[in-house]
């Protein structure tokens, strides 16, 4: 199906589905009160304050936005239990990912404007891109002046409204249009499940009734109020230390630790905050703890409060996205949730279903955008049972943190056995393998602990986890990688990690040579990830080549904060920056591999021009619907061999895929056979970009392929028994 005709009949669709949803009005953006938040009126918070904080509060945007759907056939109109996969395939098999935060522009125009630009839509369909999704655009905790412990990146999201600099919905409406104009669909990202400290938060710390319950948040009586740290500021949160967190766990305020603090697994740490006395509309002063996840400026939504005042949050935001804003997509990270059950001694521990809360709320979330026409991509590096387990009538499409994790290990390492092991872990869990995100890098880190391996109250795994992590991190000290390294997080970019990987150290005065390596090493990365069933994403960092931003340059108050900051600079992905060297953020322009994006997109060497002719092989093979049958086994440590049944019609006749992965430092022959329901009678192998031709003798094919090599052959008999 052409690319126009689906999406004319995806917008038919959505415009049924969605007919006569007028949006509501929406306050306009504004963090400054016209009313002190140190006002008080008669010893109680200030009426007008109140109101003011109501009007700008998600909650009370939610219950405009749902009031469009609620009582009406608009939540009828859409199939929501089962994903549609086959027709997300059609529309957009290939995506790219930006953080709207980091993109620098001329600072007289909105980011979105900038987006929609003719060179920049060009560029991303001449290299094959069907799928634009933008993160980090509505407004965040740092307008409302909040101190933190470490920097936040926009993911503290405290409105449905667009940031300044970014936008607007008129202006984003127009980038939309003009996407789908030159066939590309556009994905938008959920509020997170830590939202950021923002009129929700506040109006919960001054116990106004409807915000009881949205938060993991807790009053404390005030006949323990000397268990708590002193606060001299409204607006701060202090993190209980150990006799307070004790105190408070005998006293029953606080539940024992987290299922999620005792697990093999680097979750993003939850701690609990103690709030500063607030006054209520009551006059009664109040303190609060609650969950901050990373951080105080990261507040947790309770999902299981019986107010159900998260889930109507999460859903203005769905209904905004997909409803009003016509986005076909919502990418969602359940993460937060994981593991926040109390820890009881005499609770069962059978290690299985310690994320049921993440699992329930991606399922539910994912129905609920499927009935708007919309799909959502899940994005967590969660253990694969429990992606399976959302994926099982819940989440559209995954990310495959399992792959991408297990080929860069076989990058630095020289081993592919991780991946071999991971792909037998998909095939034995039964994942339809369609449903993956391939990513060569899916996180601003790369997190060496594993997670998708983990295998609660199994020792013999977590151990092994430990040694993969072990021989990386010494792999990447041999060439000064360690100092990127916190805990078994590596925060470096795509383009940097290839570099490093390589010996290479000074990222700004890369030599021509060196740049050529980078490149190099990225596309056969690229190569790995683009040839695997369902969707293949490029990130912008990886299209620019972006790398670490130079010390010193950014206030940090901890290593793991300065580490993830240098790796988050800003990149002129549109051509449009000028002289600008600083985001809306205020983060600085990064240094960068890669030339500008339009112009690398039409060279034959550069890492987007291999991109290019690896998207245009997939779209002739059709991988993006192919099933992965066969796993031969192999002698060479750094060898993979993957063998695809392919859909019936694709550009190439083919009926089989075979990758053949090379990832050691030496030319490499390996000797496989085909299983017969897989490629029936086949007695050559022809190499789909070079035509070369490899013969079978007695029923086996040798392969030799050089160092950091990916080749793709193809099957074209067409005796399959």
């Amino acid at each position: 199906m052409r690319i126009k005709s689906v999406l004319l009949v995806m917008a038919v669709a959505l415009a049924i589905v969605l007919s006569g949803c007028t949006p509501p009005k929406i306050s306009s953006s504004s963090a400054q009160s016209p009313l002190s938040l140190e006002a008080e009126t008669m010893g109680r918070a200030n009426p007008g304050y109140i109101q003011w904080l109501e009007k700008q509060a998600m909650l009370t945007t939610s219950e405009k936005l749902t009031s469009v759907v609620s009582g009406t056939n608009l939540f009828w109109l859409a199939p929501y239990e089962k994903p549609r996969v086959e027709m997300m395939l059609n529309i957009a098999p290939v995506w790219v990912t930006l953080d709207a935060n980091r993109i620098l522009t001329s600072g007289s125009e909105p980011v979105i404007s900038a987006l929609q630009s003719d060179g920049f839509l060009r560029a991303a369909r001449d290299l094959g891109v069907r799928g634009i999704h933008v993160r980090a655009m509505r407004e965040s905790g740092v307008i409302w002046g909040n101190a933190s412990e470490e920097r936040q990146l926009g993911d503290d999201t405290v409105s449905y409204l667009f940031s300044k600099g970014i936008g607007d919905e008129s202006r984003f409406n127009a980038f939309l249009r003009k996407a789908n104009q030159h066939g590309m669909i556009v994905g938008d990202t959920s509020v997170p499940f830590a939202t950021g400290r923002g009129a929700d938060y506040f109006l919960s710390t001054r116990g106004v009734e409807e915000y009881k319950g949205l938060y993991c948040m807790v009053e404390v009586p005030r006949k323990l109020w000397d268990k708590l740290p002193e606060i001299t500021t409204r607006t701060r949160a202090v993190r209980l230390d150990s006799a307070a967190l004790n105190a408070l766990r005998n006293a029953r305020i606080l539940p024992p630790p987290l299922v999620r603090d005792s697990l093999d697994i680097s979750l993003t740490p939850m701690n609990w905050y103690a709030t500063g006395v607030v006054r209520g509309l009551d006059g009664n002063g109040r303190r609060f703890l609650y969950l901050g996840y990373g951080s105080d400026a990261r507040p947790l939504l309770n999902w299981n409060d019986p107010s159900k005042a998260a889930r109507r949050l999460i859903s203005g935001s769905i209904i905004q996205e997909i409803g009003m804003l016509h986005s076909a997509v919502t990418t969602v990270r359940v993460a937060p949730l994981y593991g926040t059950e109390p820890a009881y001694s005499d609770a069962g521990n059978s290690g299985f279903a310690l994320g049921d809360t993440a699992v329930q709320a991606a399922r539910e979330v994912a129905q609920e955008v499927r009935r708007y026409g919309g799909w959502t991509f899940l994005e967590d590096n969660l253990p694969l049972p429990d992606l399976k387990a959302a994926s099982d009538g819940g989440a559209d499409f995954v990310v495959n943190h399992a792959l991408a994790t297990a080929a860069q290990y076989a990058y630095a390492t020289g081993d592919a056995r991780l991946m071999g092991q991971s792909l037998y872990t998909i095939l034995q869990l039964g994942f339809d393998q369609r449903r993956f995100i391939n990513r060569i890098q899916p996180e601003l880190y790369i997190d060496f602990s594993l997670p998708f391996m983990f295998m609660p109250e199994q020792k013999q795994n977590s151990e092994q986890r430990k040694a993969y992590l072990r021989t990386v991190q010494q792999k990447l000290s041999a060439s000064g990688g360690d100092v990127f390294f916190h805990g078994s997080r590596l925060y470096l970019t795509p383009a940097a990690f290839v570099a490093t990987v390589q010996g290479i150290r000074d990222f700004r005065n890369m030599t021509v040579e060196q740049k050529q390596t980078v490149n190099n090493g990225l596309s056969f990365l690229g190569h790995v990830q683009a040839m695997q069933p369902g969707i293949f994403m490029l990130s912008a960092d990886e299209l620019t080549g972006v790398l670490p931003v130079p010390a010193g340059l950014l206030e940090y108050t901890t290593e793991e904060d300065s580490l993830r900051q240098n790796v988050a600079g800003g990149y002129d992905l549109t051509s449009r920056a000028g002289n600008n060297i600083l985001t809306e953020l205020g983060l600085p322009k990064a240094p960068a591999a890669f030339g500008k994006f339009d112009v690398e997109t039409r060279m034959t060497e550069s890492f987007a021009g291999a991109m290019r002719r690896v998207i245009k092989l997939r779209n002739a093979l059709g991988i993006q619907h192919a099933r992965l049958l066969q796993l031969p086994q192999v002698q060479d440590k750094g060898m993979l061999i993957q063998v695809f049944k392919l859909p019936q019609k694709n550009s190439m006749q083919a009926i089989a895929a075979v990758n053949v992965i090379n990832f050691g430092e030496e030319t490499a022959q390996e000797k496989f056979a085909l299983l017969k329901r897989v490629a029936g009678d086949a007695s050559k192998l022809e190499e789909a970009q070079t035509g070369e031709i490899v013969k079978a003798v007695k029923g086996q094919f040798t392969v030799s392929v050089p160092p950091r090599t990916a080749r793709t052959y193809v099957v074209r008999s067409t005796s399959v028994k």
